[in-house]
């Protein structure tokens, strides 16, 4: 089977792609300007030429009327029925360019100029304005004589005018043209230089150079485009840095577990052939079952730091006496939990912006951490303000010169208390998410040991709240 084709890769720039729909969407709009502006002037050349006529007409009326009464000479005379021309009067010096014709009321041609027809105009006798195939022709009435002055203006001389006027508007179009191409091209080409500039600084992002791209002057659009780019490299850089944080804490974490479970397996094999009896005594069991335990507690944590850092920005209101309930009741279901816990939920409810997911997994962290490495009771309290969540175990406690650094990941205070390593630093991050403080008292305020963990959260006003917990 032929494999598809790879589609075709871009032939044309930006700039061309916009030139191009860009002039000819002026070239239509100056098209259809030319057009109207052709016709508004033949409109008004049409006009002109319509008053001139007029004009004339209301001039020539009584000169034609005076030519006309003024006796024949007698060698005319014998033709009286024949039509006098304008200006054959002896002494008259009168001569009409245009096509006039004196014509009485039943329509017979008394008088007409030089340039006239020889036959009547097929006009009617009503005034106004009346066009036939070679004239546009304005009738003009004398009620005292009852006459009829017809004045005709040949259409060719207005249409050489129209044609003139249109003639000049398209030569300037397609002069214009090419100027108008090339400048759209050049515009566009300039103005599209902050986008290949953007384009340069995206091409320049790699694993290793995340850094947000600059973003002055720039238009809006790109602006807008830009900051998108920018979230999506700070997700990216996030991702990144959870993944490598994951790798080094897996590889730091998991080491010791693993090497203790091959040491165990090891001895168990040679002591098992050693004695010849092909059985593991449960005492080399054991160690390798809590080795095993450990290594899956701890790939546990690696997996909520995992989750915690990467954990997604949308914010709920999350009750924290609701909260600390529902982790209690949990525990409560564990052997080590059930009469070691105490939690005594108060009647009020303590609202908190926040992710209630990885709030949750913090607090299973605390109360893990207390149950596993303290062998008293563990108390699980709140208080109402500002809003926060307390945990106190009945432990050794850490050294004061401790506390600064046993929440930075894989540092420990001492032996007895391993898990506080990764898991503090687990609660910090959550904690820093939510814009809450995290802070380690040791010894318990008011005793002689243990310690308090402490999580406090953005005051906020609450108008059930009856009464403080602590």
């Amino acid at each position: 089977m032929k494999p598809p084709a790879h589609p075709p890769g871009p032939t044309r720039s930006l700039a061309s792609r916009l030139a191009r729909p860009l002039v000819a969407a002026v070239v239509l709009v100056w098209s259809i300007s030319t057009a109207l502006v052709a016709w508004y002037v033949d409109t008004q050349i049409q006009h002109n030429f319509d008053t001139e006529l007029v004009e004339s007409a209301h001039r020539q009326l009584y000169p034609a009327l005076l030519d006309a009464a003024t006796p024949e000479p007698a060698q005319a005379q014998a033709q009286a029925q024949a039509v006098r021309i304008l200006g054959e009067v002896p002494g008259s010096d009168y001569t009409e360019p245009l096509s006039l014709q004196l014509r009485n009321a039943q329509g017979r041609l008394l008088l007409r100029s030089r340039a006239a027809p020889e036959e009547a105009f097929a006009a009617p006798l009503q005034e106004g304005f009346y066009d036939t195939a070679q004239h546009r022709i304005y009738t003009l009435e004398e009620p005292e004589s009852g006459v009829w002055l017809q004045l005709a203006d040949p259409l060719d001389e207005r249409t050489e005018a129209r044609w003139r006027t249109a003639s000049g508007l398209i030569a300037v179009l397609l002069l214009m043209l090419p100027v108008l191409l090339w400048l759209i091209h050049w515009i566009a080409r300039r103005e599209l230089h902050s986008l290949r500039w953007l384009q340069a600084q995206i091409q320049q992002r790699s694993g290793d150079h995340l850094q947000p791209l600059a973003l002055t002057d720039l238009p809006h659009e790109l602006h807008q485009v830009g900051q998108d780019v920018n979230q999506l490299l700070h997700r990216l850089h996030l991702a990144l840095d959870v993944e490598r944080a994951l790798a080094a804490n897996a590889a730091h974490e998991l080491r010791t577990p693993l090497a203790s479970v091959r040491l165990r397996l090891h001895t168990a094999i040679e002591q098992a052939e050693a004695d010849g009896s092909g059985q593991i005594a449960l005492a080399q069991i054991q160690p390798i079952l809590h080795a095993l335990h450990t290594l899956s507690h701890r790939t546990e944590r690696l997996l909520q730091l995992s989750r915690a850092e990467a954990a997604s920005q949308a914010r709920s209101t999350v009750d924290l006496v609701a909260l600390c309930t529902t982790l209690a009741q949990e525990f409560w279901q564990q052997p080590q939990a059930q009469k070691r816990l105490d939690w005594d939920a108060p009647t009020i409810t303590l609202p908190v912006q926040g992710d209630i997911d990885t709030l949750a997994i913090a607090l299973r962290n605390l109360i893990d951490n207390a149950l596993t490495y303290s062998s008293g009771p563990v108390e699980l309290a709140v208080q109402a303000q500002p809003p926060a969540i307390i945990v106190r175990d009945s432990g050794p406690g850490i050294a004061a010169h401790d506390l600064s650094t046993v929440q930075q990941r894989h540092v420990r205070a001492d032996a007895s208390r391993l898990g506080y390593g990764l898991g503090l630093s687990i609660v910090g991050s959550i904690a820093r998410q939510h814009g809450a403080s995290f802070s380690l008292t040791s010894p318990v305020p008011g005793r002689s040991s243990g310690l308090q963990a402490m999580l406090v959260f953005a005051a906020t006003d609450q108008a059930d709240r009856t009464d403080q917990a602590d």
